[in-house]
């Protein structure tokens, strides 16, 4: 089995460095460009199946991907990004100065953290996991495609491969970003490969 996490292209925002949660932005110019880019990527990979957050930037980043090629695709609302409630596309800089105790507190507690009306990493995961559990059941011999949001593709990385939320944020997952899981059934184990 192959599972391909894709991050989707660069959003439409001119606010500077936010939180971007399930706020429902559309691909910027450049998005559409690295969409464009993620089809070659893809052009000659046979996919079985494909699951897409239901927010515009991975719909729209997945529907240039495929062009027109006919591969059954599920919208699923396990996919959408983290919650970031009261603090959804507010700047980090409005945060540090409005709210530093707890800009300080998420920074320590990131996986337990709630930002008011929000969901802390440790939802998120209870949330993505039993639905990603499925996706593998119902495709265990195929190649399926992921197209979601960051903090998802570093909940699903952090359950496979044993590693910590913080651990995870040290990784950089630019928009575009191609993860490759294969199950090794004689190991038992999923590799993980950065495209």
């Amino acid at each position: 089995m192959k599972i391909f996490l894709v991050r989707h292209g660069k959003i439409k925002w001119l606010k500077g460095k936010a939180y971007i949660g399930q706020i429902d932005l559309p691909l910027s110019q450049e998005g559409i460009i690295q969409s464009q880019e993620l089809r070659k990527t893809f052009a000659e990979i046979s996919l079985t199946k494909v699951y897409t957050s239901p927010l515009k930037r991975c719909v729209q980043t997945l529907d240039i991907l495929l062009a027109k090629r006919n591969v059954p695709t599920v919208l699923v609302d396990a996919l959408k990004e983290i919650n970031m409630g009261d603090w959804d596309g507010r700047t980090i800089d409005e945060i540090k100065i409005n709210h530093p105790e707890d800009y300080q507190k998420r920074g320590r507690l990131i996986n337990t953290f709630v930002p008011p009306g929000g969901e802390s990493f440790e939802a998120l995961t209870k949330r993505v996991m039993p639905e990603f559990n499925k996706m593998i059941k119902e495709n265990y011999q195929g190649a399926i495609l992921i197209s979601t949001h960051a903090g998802v593709i570093r909940v699903i990385l952090g359950e496979v491969m044993g590693l910590s939320i913080n651990e995870l944020f040290k990784w950089k997952l630019l928009y575009g970003t191609v993860f490759e899981l294969d199950y090794d059934e004689r190991n038992d184990k999923w590799v993980v490969v950065n495209r």
